[in-house]
């Protein structure tokens, strides 16, 4: 065999066996910023005028912009450490910015106020479910079940809206079949003797389960229990209890679940754990000290 045939035949070796670079590889690859940026520039529309449209018009862009500028220097939000920061070191995160925020629930309209915990929302949803738990279920339950008495004592005698003392929880759900609320099991027994309800958790099943701030924070919470007086049963409706002061009550046990890291879920067990008769919220059901119940025309109004 000549030198250049054998050249030839390993030359034809080397062709097959070497891998050849696919087109793909020699294009720069763009990142995701790059390629929003790219598709950006093929738009025929005026971008500023359709976010204008997306949010309700110009003033509210600029008031989102406004919030976010906001949130960017403010030192409370800062992510860029969120994943060097323990479970512990998260949850004590999510409770500083509590006090940046608190004060513009009174401070704000309620249209302004939900702009900024929408804002919020996209930076840490974490602490927007931990506020929102206060805000939107426990002090909403406030708000539509309690009697304007009652409203009163619990926010401006309590504390509920400045979170002054109260933070406040919403205990609903079950472990055995969520959030069916006529399968409740959690009893409040009216004991005459006292005037007091008597709040139990009469079997495992009725475990008030993966709710959101009970295992370290919560102070007390809004409790769905079926009322029974003089052994009858008249449906759900909902109680304030407190689950503790620093620590858990004696008749009420709590341990934590597992969620985002920036909200202590956990789960509650009561005891036979006794409350005022005027910590069930009688907006629409009322409970007098003889033990007479005053049923709505619409049983749906107590939820």
């Amino acid at each position: 065999m000549s030198d250049s045939t054998a050249s030839q035949r390993l030359s034809v070796v080397q062709n097959h066996i070497q891998v050849a670079v696919c087109a793909a590889e020699e294009e720069k690859v763009k990142t995701p910023v790059e390629s929003m940026a790219e598709e950006r520039q093929k738009g025929t529309f005026n971008v500023r005028e359709l976010t204008y449209f997306l949010e309700g018009g110009e003033k509210f862009t600029k008031i989102r912009e406004k919030f976010m500028m906001e949130l960017e220097r403010d030192p409370t939000f800062r992510m860029h450490d969120i994943y060097d920061l323990t479970k512990d070191e998260i949850r004590a995160r999510t409770l500083e910015k509590f006090r940046t925020i608190v004060h513009y629930v009174s401070a704000e309209p309620v249209p302004i106020f939900t702009l900024r915990m929408q804002s919020i929302a996209l930076i840490d949803p974490g602490f927007w479910t931990r506020f929102g738990v206060h805000y939107g279920l426990f002090f909403g339950a406030l708000r539509g079940s309690a009697t304007s008495s009652q409203f009163s004592h619990w926010v401006s005698t309590k504390g509920a809206l400045a979170m002054s003392g109260m933070i406040g929880r919403f205990a609903m759900t079950k472990l055995d079949h969520g959030s069916n609320i006529a399968g409740l099991e959690t009893t409040a027994t009216f004991d005459e003797a006292s005037d007091q309800f008597i709040i139990h958790t009469p079997s495992i099943t009725a475990t008030k389960w993966w709710i959101g701030g009970a295992a370290h924070t919560a102070t007390h919470c809004v409790v769905f229990a079926q009322l029974i007086i003089r052994g009858k049963r008249y449906g759900f409706k909902s109680f304030v209890v407190q689950l503790r002061d620093t620590k858990p009550t004696n008749s009420c046990l709590v341990s934590t679940l597992m969620g985002r890291d920036g909200i202590d879920n956990g789960w509650i067990q009561f005891t036979n754990v006794r409350i005022p008769r005027t910590n069930m919220l009688m907006k629409h059901t009322k409970v007098s000290r003889a033990a007479e119940v005053k049923e709505p025309a619409m049983a749906q109004l107590t939820y």
